[in-house]
């Protein structure tokens, strides 16, 4: 089989389409599949053989928004993606981004492949994004007239399913456990240490673990140290926030780093904290578990209706620094707690593997040929 992804980004670019649509390359390729992919024209981007780039050349935070130059590089996909196709003649194409899948699904008619589109984020009923994006999103979502559409929690998928999208089918993400499992070496460290991954952006939730800080620091007699990983828009919004709230020595913006980078902070972290205001499935979350870390995680997407007694993971509601608080007191002081949710945690992420991921897509795209 010849399998098209279409998607925004892709390694070195950060976003969780980029590691979804790598790990599923990996296991199609392992599986003996061909695997083809058009993305975006962005440097941090690696070139290879197999795939295509697109467009105007853009910064990996712009993809994540409309803009002009996003507009008008789906222009150039629109007339670029009739001679890739013809080019390479895929059996199913999937796409990761809806703008990115309505364009394709143009040419894909013509040729007669099949498209299958992945959700990594359900807009529509979110009444964070703005109605306009909504809309339009929703709109685009039935006019490509998908052949399979996948979402990462049943949450969505039921979501989908009452918007008239009865084709979607439930498709989680996926973590590498002998990755994220490995052991690695880690510098000894006296203060507790609390890890954030994810973009700086609002979605994400960081003005409420950095508001949370600093009411532990004054309520919780523990040196402890907060650590956000990533970059984007807020950078400058979270770092002015830091110093109004008088937590310069404690919480800390490093930027963006790779996976083995990331892996490495693991190894002294005592706690992950993912605070986010809405999301699919974190994929975050995920490498958090494989790597034996007790999470502390909005009720957000897999975890929306997470049962009351749930034990892999503090849940929090979004938007709330006063119960994340609570939850960061409780990771501090409560050990045995802390430990058990680890456990748990790690026992969660197995359900996760990429190549049972890979297999059900398999599944999905054989379904539509």
């Amino acid at each position: 089989m010849k399998i098209m992804h279409v998607c925004k980004k892709y390694p070195r670019a950060s976003g969780g389409d980029a590691v979804v649509v790598s790990h599923l390359e990996k296991e199609q390729h392992a599986a003996g599949h061909k695997v083809v992919v058009v993305t975006s024209n962005c440097d941090d981007i690696q070139n290879a053989p197999n795939v295509y780039k697109f467009g105007f050349k853009d910064t990996p935070a712009n993809l994540d928004a409309i803009t002009p130059k996003r507009i008008a590089s789906l222009v150039v996909l629109f007339f670029r993606i009739f001679g890739i196709l013809r080019t390479e003649r895929p059996d199913v194409i999937h796409t990761h981004s809806i703008d990115m899948a309505f364009v394709v699904s143009i040419a894909a008619r013509l040729y007669g492949v099949p498209v299958v589109h992945t959700f990594h984020i359900v807009t529509f009923y979110d009444a964070h994004h703005s109605l306009l994006r909504r809309k339009i999103e929703l709109w685009l979502a039935k006019k490509a007239q998908l052949r399979a559409a996948t979402a990462p929690n049943n949450y969505d998928v039921n979501k989908l399913h009452e918007a008239g999208l009865v084709q979607t089918k439930l498709l989680d993400n996926g973590v590498d456990l002998s990755f994220w499992g490995e052991h690695v070496s880690a510098p000894e460290v006296e203060d507790f240490v609390f890890l954030a991954v994810g973009r700086l952006e609002r979605q994400k939730g960081y003005e409420y673990l950095i508001k949370a800080a600093s009411l532990l620091a004054h309520s919780l007699p523990v040196a402890f140290r907060v650590i956000i990983a990533g970059d984007g828009s807020q950078k400058a919004h979270l770092r002015e926030l830091i110093k109004s709230q008088h937590v310069e020595d404690i919480v800390t913006l490093v930027g963006n780093k790779s996976a083995k980078q990331l892996r490495s902070l693991y190894a002294f972290t005592d706690a992950a904290v993912f605070p986010s205001l809405y999301e699919t499935t974190p994929i975050t979350l995920l490498e958090a578990w494989a790597a034996g870390v007790p999470v502390i995680v909005s009720s957000v997407g897999i975890l929306r209706d997470a049962p009351k007694h749930f034990d892999a993971a503090y849940v929090v509601p979004p938007g709330d620094e006063e119960v994340l608080l609570d939850a960061m007191g409780r990771c501090i002081i409560a050990t045995q707690e802390r430990e058990h949710i680890a456990t748990r945690g790690y026992e969660e992420a197995a359900r996760y593997s990429w190549p049972k991921i890979a297999q059900t897509a398999e599944t999905i795209y054989r379904s539509v040929l």
